[in-house]
């Protein structure tokens, strides 16, 4: 009986984390019953290169909350970066187009950095303001308008495909790596676990808690713009709305994945759960004819159910 009961203490806890996963998953089960094509290799490559274009930037997003951070800014740099790129490739070519619009990124990451971690302002407030300065940018400089560029380099490599499967989800595997092996195997790694999960203990530690802060925005930064250059070498296009969900998404996936906004926990390798989940999903609805804003509706439903049961987990981890 007392094992019975145990078993059942285990049980909650483990149902309300995993619980959007679970409903995830059997609406899975359901599309595969519904519509046959779901399961079809050209459909199941279609959703890998969907989300490896997010999951740049989800990977980063992971490593922020972690740290008990987050930025709104990332959706601004990803639509800034698609704008710049196309710019640059039209003028100087691919290479530098692909250098500057990452350092781009990374100096936005930079400012975000200064503002949240030596000036202490809140991220809610700083990413904000960042968010709305660069994407008014993105429009001021594009006259509110598309912008094109017939860069073949960027050209061939949006149409790169082995099997199927684009540059994007390979990008995707060597940044989740590059993620994984920097949070679990460095000292700095550890430091931002550190960070989030005790802000006042890590420093009084020796750990640089500014400096961990400040390196996780200039990485969001980088990794926002790598998001926006993939999706311009697929559409070979620039402009200000582009990505205007991507901060969202990428805690949405990153909460899903079973990484708590409270910080101090989590992984890059759970976000994948999380982003590859989310994918399916819009995937789904768009092959049961879900219009584009009934979607954005449901996408909306969803942030608030995952921030809602981590809420509730953290709560019961609490008491």
């Amino acid at each position: 009986m007392k094992g019975f009961k145990r078993n059942g203490e285990r049980l909650g806890p483990f149902l309300l984390e995993n619980a959007v996963s679970m409903i995830m998953i059997a609406f899975m089960l359901f599309m595969v019953v519904r519509k046959p094509s779901f399961i079809r290799w050209e459909n199941i490559a279609n959703i890998i290169n969907e989300f490896a274009v997010y999951g740049i930037t989800a990977c980063a997003m992971t490593t922020a909350i972690i740290c008990a951070e987050f930025d709104l800014s990332a959706s601004s740099v990803f639509a800034w970066s698609t704008v710049l790129c196309c710019m640059l490739c039209n003028r100087f070519g691919f290479a530098p187009a692909v250098v500057l619009t990452l350092l781009c990124g990374a100096l936005f990451g930079a400012l975000n950095g200064v503002l949240v971690a030596l000036v202490r302002m809140p991220a809610f407030v700083a990413t904000l303001g960042t968010m709305t300065a660069i994407k008014g940018l993105a429009y001021v400089v594009t006259d509110a308008q598309p912008i094109n560029t017939t860069n073949e380099t960027l050209k061939a490599l949006g149409q790169f495909e082995v099997l199927g499967i684009g540059s994007a989800p390979m990008v995707f595997l060597a940044v989740l790596l590059v993620f994984a092996y920097f949070l679990k195997k460095t000292r700095f790694g550890r430091a931002i676990y550190a960070t989030g999960g005790n802000y006042e203990v890590a420093r009084l530690s020796g750990i640089n808690v500014k400096f961990s802060k400040f390196i996780i925005f200039v990485l969001l930064g980088s990794c926002a713009a790598l998001s926006g250059i993939m999706y311009t070498s697929r559409i070979l296009a620039g402009w200000a709305p582009y990505g205007s969900d991507l901060s969202l998404y990428c805690v949405a996936a990153t909460v899903i994945g079973g990484t708590s906004l409270a910080g101090g926990s989590g992984g890059v390798h759970r976000t994948v759960i999380g982003v590859l989940l989310m994918a399916i999903m819009f995937n789904a609805l768009t092959m049961l004819g879900v219009d584009g804003s009934m979607q954005k509706f449901i996408r909306g439903l969803v942030l608030i159910t995952v921030i809602m049961l981590d809420a509730f987990a953290n709560k019961r981890q609490r008491s």
